[in-house]
């Protein structure tokens, strides 16, 4: 008796090791290796799939099976409740392999493995400049990104996270930018200046108050980085939307790495002296002019960002700086004194103190400038 006893119970711990070991071997051996019929030879070996947002692991499970990933689904819904990971399921675009395994297939669609997408955003662009970016490459509209930006910044004002952070003072400026986007052809945003300019990536399928979010709050990082270390170096005393209002017009003038620091210095000079900034980038950004002649009638537009008609810094920024130009107007050159820059005519500038040497640069970018027009024309 005991030995028919212990034959049994020997066979039934064979099988149920031999179990163990099959249940593993479906787990973590190779799925299905061929594309099904219908997939075309260019993708045969791998085949995007689509996890949306809110869909159920059985969902995604069954969408695996339908494609040729998965020969047993259930082995991969037993694993995902044995490791915890039923729940992780994350949206996204995913590019997978054919002959994986159930347990890589969880693996990357629980840890978010993406295909990502490289989104170049250019210092000094606007926030309309960005949006469009982002929308052409992400697939929302800019104006649900530019929504979500302008919520995100306001709501900081409103919680005094920004200058002037009481309701009445985001009034007034709310009142600031309808009216100037009305009188001329910008639209003034919240948002301005607060993006982040860099090359990012973003998963496929981010939204637009995702990708919102993420370039405000990097913005704001890189911001509250560069206050504290100008703090401890006792820069110029400016407020978060100070310095980011000063960093995109020096983003805006600056060719030239180097050059950074002393734009900022003579605008911080004129600042300090009272002296009105006549930054050409503030008229540009009014009027669209980006890149284009400016006239003396330009000169003369009725807006508080006009810096030829106004003192002071204007009421925000006019694009949005990168952190070399948020570094520079944190730290402009202690050693510069220069009041005047102008073009030097290849690309950089030349610094003046007074304003009779400013004058003579101004003659001989004039003469630099005839003369390239002239040799055009030959």
């Amino acid at each position: 008796m005991m030995k028919r006893f212990a034959a049994v119970a020997g066979a039934a711990v064979l099988l149920g090791v031999l179990a163990v070991l099959w249940a593993w071997h479906l787990w973590t051996g190779p799925g299905p290796a061929g594309s099904p019929a219908g997939i075309s030879p260019e993708v045969r070996g791998t085949t995007l799939i689509r996890i949306s947002s809110g869909m159920t692991l059985t969902a995604a499970t069954d969408t695996l099976a339908a494609r040729g990933l998965l020969k047993h689904p259930k082995v991969l819904l037993a694993g995902a409740r044995m490791t915890g990971k039923g729940r992780s399921l994350r949206a996204g675009l995913y590019k997978l392999t054919y002959g994986a395994s159930p347990r890589d297939l969880l693996q990357a669609l629980t840890t978010g493995a993406a295909i990502q997408i490289k989104v170049t955003l250019p210092e000094g662009l606007a926030a309309v400049e960005m949006a469009g970016i982002l929308a052409t490459a992400l697939g929302f509209a800019a104006d649900d990104f530019l929504a979500a930006a302008d919520s995100l910044v306001r709501d900081a004002a409103m919680e005094d996270a920004l200058p002037g952070g009481d309701s009445r003072a985001v009034a007034v400026h709310d009142s600031l930018l309808a009216a100037e986007s009305i009188r001329h052809p910008r639209t003034f945003r919240w948002c301005e200046g607060h993006l982040a300019p860099d090359t990012f990536l973003f998963a496929e399928g981010t939204s637009a108050p995702a990708a919102a979010g993420f370039l405000v709050k990097t913005q704001w990082a890189r911001l509250d980085s560069v206050l504290s270390e100008a703090n401890k170096a006792e820069g110029p005393d400016l407020t978060r939307q100070d310095l980011l209002t000063l960093a995109s017009i020096v983003e805006a003038e600056a060719r030239w790495e180097d050059e950074r620091p002393l734009i900022a210095a003579v605008y911080v000079n004129r600042l300090r002296k009272g002296r009105r900034l006549e930054a050409d980038p503030t008229v540009a950004f009014i009027l669209l002019k980006k890149g284009k002649r400016l006239y003396y009638r330009d000169l003369e537009v009725d807006s508080p960002f006009n810096t030829y008609r106004n003192k002071g810094l204007p009421p925000g920024p006019i694009g949005n700086p990168g952190r070399a130009a948020l570094e520079a107007a944190a730290h402009p050159d202690p050693t510069c004194q220069a009041m005047f820059f102008v073009s030097d005519g290849q690309g950089g500038h030349v610094f003046s103190n007074t304003a009779a040497e400013h004058k003579a640069a101004v003659r001989e970018f004039r003469r630099i400038r005839a003369g390239n027009r002239g040799n055009r024309k030959n």
